[in-house]
């Protein structure tokens, strides 16, 4: 019987997840090399940076890497 429960329990947990909106990453609109000349450091507030890749800057200060742009629930565009 426990284990009857359990199973449900999962059943509920996986249908709960699969009707949920995907989660996305929107990239910003400028490029990284004009970011770091307006940003500073998350981390020691340094202005010290250096794009290392398409969306991921690092710290030259003190080497913290993070990453720009916003991960957002995908937009419901209603149909016509």
């Amino acid at each position: 019987m426990l284990f009857a429960a359990i199973a449900v329990l999962i059943i509920l947990y996986i249908a709960i997840k699969a009707f949920k909106p995907p989660t996305m990453f929107f990239a910003l609109d400028e490029s990284v090399e004009e970011l770091t000349t307006k940003l500073s450091c998350p981390k020691c507030r340094s202005r010290r940076l250096r794009p290392i890749g398409r969306y991921t800057i690092e710290c030259a200060n003190c080497g913290f890497i993070f990453s720009v742009g916003m991960v957002a629930k995908k937009p419901v565009v209603p149909s016509q």
